[in-house]
This record gives structure tokens, sequence and C-alpha cells, in this order.
């Protein structure tokens, strides 16, 4: 383990934002039967999770150990497996999942 993935603070957020991300996929079985309050909550989760994946990645961006350059290189390919192209940058991939978000949350305002 390289010194980026040593600190606590690294550690921990990883655990919650894989805890999170479970849950997010745990519910999108259920979310089509959710009424517009369990929607509304499971967009918050992913609001949330957004937030702190963003924060981690600029501390992934911050740092010149190699493990966190590689680990900010694959999330940007996962990113162009789902149709980003990566030259855009990470910021312009979250940009694009805000609004996705913000898309779903007009979606039950109607």
């Amino acid at each position: 383990m390289t010194r980026f993935f040593n600190s606590e603070l690294v550690r921990e957020t990883l655990v919650e934002l894989d805890e999170m991300q479970r849950q997010i996929f745990n519910d999108m079985l259920l979310v089509p039967f959710y009424d517009n309050e369990q929607k509304r909550n499971h967009l918050q989760m992913m609001k949330e999770f957004l937030e702190k994946e963003k924060l981690f990645v600029f501390r992934l961006s911050l740092s010149d150990d190699p493990d966190a350059i590689k680990m900010k290189e694959e999330m940007l390919d996962c990113a162009e497996l789902i149709g980003f192209d990566k030259n855009e940058g990470i910021d312009a991939f979250f940009k694009m999942l805000e609004g996705t978000i913000k898309g779903l949350e007009n979606t039950l305002d109607d």
C-alpha cells in the first residue's frame, strides 16, 4: 500500500464510498416501486455520493502517489466505458452526472 492509501482519512473515505455505492445499487431495482418521497431520498443519496466522490477525486488529483494517479486514470477509463470522453476531464464528467440527477429530480416535480 502506498502513502496515499495509508492515510486513515483516505481509507475511511473509500469504505464510506463503497457502502454508499452498494446501497445505491441495491436500491436501483426498487426505485421503480418507490413513491416520490422515496425517490427524492434516493436521489439525495446519489447527490451526497457524488459530492464525496468529487472530493475524493480532488484528493487523488493533488497526490503524486503512483497508485493515486493510477486510480484516477482507472476512474476516467470507467467513465469512458459509459460514453464519456475522458479528454474532457473528470470535472466535466461530474457536471454531466449532476445534470442527470437534476433532470431526474425535475421529473418528480411534475
